[in-house]
């Protein structure tokens, strides 16, 4: 049970992403957020490896219960980071299909929203990243035109090429999310998933001009004509190493330092 005299929380709520996110060595936006708040506010590693937005029912409903205890701290600022897990394609166990993880992230939003004691809180939507698939060998490729069209055919079937575009679909339900309950001035989206893709485009010296965003083109996604996320992105191809975490950590105190000024550090109230 919380002590009112304790510190506010922040509450980083999510899968793997989120529990592995607080190690220092990759740089985590979870250790990012304990410097910066270091005696301005207690965050809390609230991510399960593994887990869907489904299989995290249970522990989102302790998370509201401990933070609308009468003796809880204020609850600044939830992040929920889901969707890694969910967009894996049958019939991996955890996939959740895209009308059910809508419902789950809804639903999670509408309770916080809701939640009396929670009427101050702040929430923001992140989408998942893309994963990153190694480029081809050189050496397995016909460069003969009629082969190169065949070859991104099948590349297209592939089950890498399909999970990859799976990320991008639950990514985008995601901000749209967001986006119906901007109107309440208390949840963002951060489209984590468009920041990745700018930060390869602009290692292999591209932009998101034009017809950079092409889905032939986006980094890792394992096509002919694209090429990998360089080393220190990714640990896997899944799991982000700490080029990724800083991408993630930037944009999330950017996003919520703009839009919410007051949660700043120096602004917080003890």
């Amino acid at each position: 049970m919380s002590d009112s005299t304790e510190l506010p929380e922040i509450v980083l709520f999510g899968d793997s992403l989120t529990q592995w996110g607080f190690d220092e060595n990759t740089r985590g936006f979870g250790w990012v957020l304990e410097n910066k708040y270091e005696g301005k506010a207690i965050v809390l590693n609230e991510g399960v490896a593994g887990y869907t937005s489904t299989w995290l029912k249970p522990r989102f409903r302790e998370i509201i219960e401990r933070a609308t205890e009468s003796t809880a701290s204020p609850t600044l600022l939830i992040t929920i980071f889901l969707g890694a897990n969910d967009a894996c394609l049958p019939p991996a166990g955890a996939h959740v299909p895209l009308p059910k993880f809508e419902d789950n992230i809804r639903d999670y939003v509408e309770t916080i929203l809701d939640e009396e004691g929670l009427e101050n809180t702040k929430i923001v939507l992140i989408t998942p990243p893309p994963i990153n698939i190694p480029d081809p060998n050189p050496d397995e490729i016909d460069i003969g035109p009629a082969a190169s069209a065949a070859e991104e055919y099948d590349a297209k079937k592939s089950r890498g090429y399909r999970t990859y575009m799976s990320k991008k679909q639950y990514g985008d339900k995601i901000m749209e999310i967001a986006a119906f309950y901007e109107e309440t001035g208390r949840v963002a989206g951060l489209n984590y998933w468009k920041a990745l893709i700018d930060a390869g485009l602009a290692d292999q010296n591209r932009s998101g001009e034009e017809d950079e965003y092409h889905e032939d083109r986006l980094p890792g996604c394992g096509l002919k004509w694209a090429k990998a996320f360089k080393k220190g992105y990714f640990t896997d191809g899944l799991h982000l190493d700490g080029l990724a975490y800083d991408v993630l950590s930037k944009e999330l105190l950017d996003l919520v330092l703009t839009k919410w000024p007051e949660l700043a550090p120096e602004k917080v109230e003890l």
